[in-house]
């Protein structure tokens, strides 16, 4: 039995205004989970006003997927905007082709598409999906297009994360212009877009009341440009337990938590006194003009009366540890504005070719003047070094943050999947200038056939993407 629209969006979003993931999810048969939703113009409450935006199934941020590993997801995606738009799923190890996270797909406005694929072993954490056809993704984010991903594995039963009281945060800054988002200034192509006001979950300064002594905590950071530098409002440490989806080895007490546009971060918070706390967000300068935050605070959460904190896990994932003497190729990529090893994006070319199964070096420079957040589709990647010195602990990642002057190596292992897809800076407005480039992943023997005419297309010169 297929699953309405309207039950989809009732059970899943449900999900996500009360910032607690618990409760039924929609599925229509053992193992797959079925959603629809659209791409809409329609009005969102924002700092108390009723705001034109463009929103995923009416909701700000869209609606939450949340799958199980060994799940398939089967998206039913209607566009009713008057631009072509698609969907990326970022994060997810999944293949890069067909109606899984093709961002070469074009979806015209009043077409449908529907997506599926499945959640492989391992891939437990939180994602997050957005536009991705280049020269549109800057727009279509800031007036509002993006949503949460969970998937969950067999680590999320044990003990001392089940009872804890599971929140999704998500992150969005916000600029107003009267009673519409402010619309982009010649300068927000160069420094990045970014608002005075940081929303969590479309939310100002919400407070929320706990259900347990321990709170877990699903950090996105779905802003076009700025970074967020957190922690708590009494210098409590910060227990990681995942960065950019998959689990850590064993949790990491940290002080405070640097996310660049896209990252994400899971964190326990332990209630030991009974006193509410706040997640605040402090300056970080990224080589550019940032507006003052006008939040007092991002997030107030209150305890539950005598809660007494779960105790902390003591193993979460087994992370293998890649060997770079077995890396055969070696690349150097730089990174300034708008290119990447001096060019321009462009369709019709492919930058790097790998072979499906190796495993590569690659090492990342910014030579930019700003900061610089690398992502890479696909493939998650370890980082080996930085600036010559090995990360404190190993994690698998999918975006890297680069200061100026900084190199980071990166291990990536180009496992299951071949086809082409992209990397690029995450400042989304970055990307749309050209600060980006194809990879193609080819099977071990053989090639892949000739690339399909473009399918994506960005409005013709001098044109721009209509505002909500």
């Amino acid at each position: 039995m297929e699953l309405g629209r309207r039950a989809a969006l009732g059970i899943l979003g449900g999900g996500l205004t009360a910032a607690f993931l618990g409760g039924p999810r929609p599925r229509s048969e053992p193992g797959l989970v079925e959603v629809a939703f659209d791409a809409a113009t329609r009005p969102a409450r924002i700092l108390g006003r009723r705001v034109p935006m463009w929103l995923y199934g009416g909701r700000f941020p869209g609606p939450l997927l949340a799958m199980r590993e060994g799940e398939t997801l089967r998206l039913r995606f209607t566009n009713r905007l008057p631009d072509p738009t698609n969907l990326h799923f970022h994060g997810m190890h999944v293949p890069p082709t067909g109606r899984a996270d093709n961002i070469y797909l074009q979806i015209p406005p009043g077409e449908r598409f529907t997506y599926e694929f499945t959640a492989g072993p391992g891939t437990a954490g939180t994602y997050w999906y957005h536009p991705h056809c280049h020269e549109l993704v800057a727009r279509q984010m800031w007036f509002g297009l993006s949503g949460p991903i969970v998937v969950r594995g067999p680590l999320d039963a044990m003990p001392e994360l089940a009872a804890a009281d599971d929140r999704l945060v998500v992150l969005r800054d916000v600029a107003m212009a009267g009673e519409a988002l402010a619309d982009f200034a010649i300068d927000d192509w160069y420094e990045g877009k970014e608002g005075p006001h940081l929303l969590v979950n479309g939310a100002f300064e919400p407070e929320w009341r706990m259900r347990a002594g321990t709170a877990r905590l699903r950090l996105i950071n779905t802003c076009n440009a700025r970074h967020l530098r957190l922690r708590l409002s009494d210098r409590r440490p910060l227990f990681l337990i995942a960065l950019d989806g998959p689990f850590l080895e064993r949790p990491v007490a940290v002080e405070e938590i640097l996310l660049a546009p896209a990252q994400r971060a899971e964190v326990l918070v332990r209630f030991e006194d009974g006193r509410p706390v706040e997640l605040r967000a402090f300056h970080y300068n990224r080589g550019v003009p940032t507006p003052r935050l006008e939040n007092r605070f991002l997030l107030r959460m209150i305890p539950p009366a005598g809660a007494r904190p779960l105790p902390l896990p003591d193993r979460l994932a087994t992370i293998p540890r890649l060997d770079p003497a077995g890396a055969r190729v070696r690349r150097r990529l730089v990174l300034s504005m708008f290119l990447i090893d001096g060019r321009r994006y462009r369709y019709e070319r492919v930058d790097i070719r790998a072979r499906l199964g190796e495993t590569e070096l690659w090492r990342v420079r910014n030579l930019g003047t700003m900061d610089h957040p690398f992502h890479l589709h696909t493939w998650p990647f370890q980082i080996h070094r930085r600036d010559g010195r090995a990360p404190p602990f190993r994690a698998w990642r999918d975006t890297v943050h680069l200061r100026p002057g900084e190199e980071v190596e990166l291990l990536v292992p180009f496992r299951n999947f071949a086809g082409r897809t992209l990397y690029h800076c995450h400042i989304a407005e970055h990307a749309d200038r050209g600060m980006m480039g194809t990879i193609e992943v080819v099977p071990e023997t053989g090639a892949l056939p000739p690339p399909p005419p473009p399918i994506c297309f960005a409005p013709r010169a001098g044109a721009a993407p209509r505002r909500p």
